[in-house]
């Protein structure tokens, strides 16, 4: 099933519209995964819109990846995407995570379709061919076939999301909207085309995808996170940087959603966060922010750590740099933030989950 449509992601025609840009002509027809791809339907049960997907064979030996109906474009920095547990099925058995794709020669010269993989091995657990996966059965993290163990099982209702970023190489996984920590890295010399999966080995089996359709409950990658603090001063510099390096970079809001697209020039991610910078010296949460999202942690934390100097009591630098503490695995500062933070606003449920994750650690 392929769905592609103008509205996804944001056309230039809406950026030409809100900054009154002229954009590049190479990154009107940006496509980015939006619903899943099965060619061959046998034991999987899909919906009209493509995003809900069930599994129903009854072989529990045999496992399927399904794969996104579009690889992740070249130009994109970061990447997410969230599925919904819907029906653990049998055994719970149901792991989300990146899969590269599979030829007809690797599959051996068989019948079966490449835009599904089908074996007795899930997301992560294929030797010689890269991928990642967080299993909702144990908790384990897999990349090219090494698992190790991760974050808590998951199961019906839970929000898993799947975290990429290019430039930094890291993948991290979200449960119910709180970070759980770096996952893996992708290798230094990685240029296979990437597509967002899910992997099923339990019958009955049954997940619901938000590839940006839908406000995320991860909420540091919407973009009414980033624009609740500092709207007017990131879209204001954003209409000078568009303007200078309209070749190289553009952000584009898909619906609720912050996609990050650039060019061949991996420095402007660099020049974005350092540009959008400048004009917020004064707003160091809008910075802690910006540097969070590119996955500049070292620096948020510093930013972040002397806007606390000055607001000790500030819940949304409180919150990011507990999320980055945990994320460094430093888990008793991490603790000491979120519990501040709860003493401030005790009913924050973000706050609660998260810290209930690193008091497991």
């Amino acid at each position: 099933m392929h769905i592609r449509t103008k509205s996804l992601p944001l056309s230039a025609k809406l950026l030409q519209k809100n900054f009154n840009l002229e954009l590049p002509t190479p990154y009107n027809d940006i496509v980015l995964p939006n619903a899943w791809e099965i060619e061959n339907k046998s034991f999987i049960n899909i919906n009209s819109s493509g995003l809900k997907v069930s599994y129903t064979d009854p072989d529990e030996n045999k496992a399927i990846i399904i794969r996104a109906n579009h690889p992740i474009p070249l130009e994109c920095v970061i990447f997410y995407f969230e599925i919904k547990i819907k029906n653990k099925g049998k055994n719970g058995m149901i792991g989300v995570g990146y899969c590269t794709k599979k030829n007809d020669k690797e599959l051996g010269g068989s019948n079966i379709k490449t835009d599904y993989i089908y074996n007795m091995l899930m997301p992560g657990q294929e030797n010689g061919l890269w991928g990642c996966g967080y299993h909702g059965d144990d908790g384990y993290s897999f990349c090219s076939g090494s698992g190790e163990p991760y974050g808590p099982t998951y199961t019906v209702g839970d929000i898993i999301g799947c975290y990429l970023n290019f430039i930094k190489k890291i993948i991290f996984y979200t449960k119910n909207g709180v970070n759980l920590g770096i996952a893996c890295h992708l290798p230094d010399d990685f240029k296979n085309i990437i597509y967002p999966c899910v992997g099923f080995k339990s019958q009955g089996g049954s997940v619901e995808v938000n590839f940006g359709r839908e406000t995320f409950k991860y909420s540091a990658m919407t973009y009414e996170d980033i624009s609740k603090i500092s709207n007017s001063n990131i879209l204001t510099r954003l209409k000078d940087i568009f303007r200078k390096k309209s070749n190289n970079i553009l952000i584009l809001k898909d619906q609720e959603k912050v996609h990050l697209i650039m060019g061949k020039n991996e420095n402007v991610l660099v020049n974005l966060t350092g540009e959008l910078t400048k004009s917020l010296e004064k707003k160091q949460i809008s910075q802690g922010q910006i540097f969070f999202l590119m996955g500049e942690y070292y620096n948020a934390l510093e930013t972040l750590t002397k806007l606390l100097e000055i607001e000790p009591d500030n819940i949304m630098a409180l919150r990011y740099r507990g999320e980055i503490y945990y994320v460094m695995k430093k888990y008793k500062e991490s603790i000491a933030d979120l519990k501040k933070l709860l003493e401030i606003k005790p009913d924050d449920e973000w706050a609660t989950k998260a810290q209930e994750l690193v008091e497991t650690m």
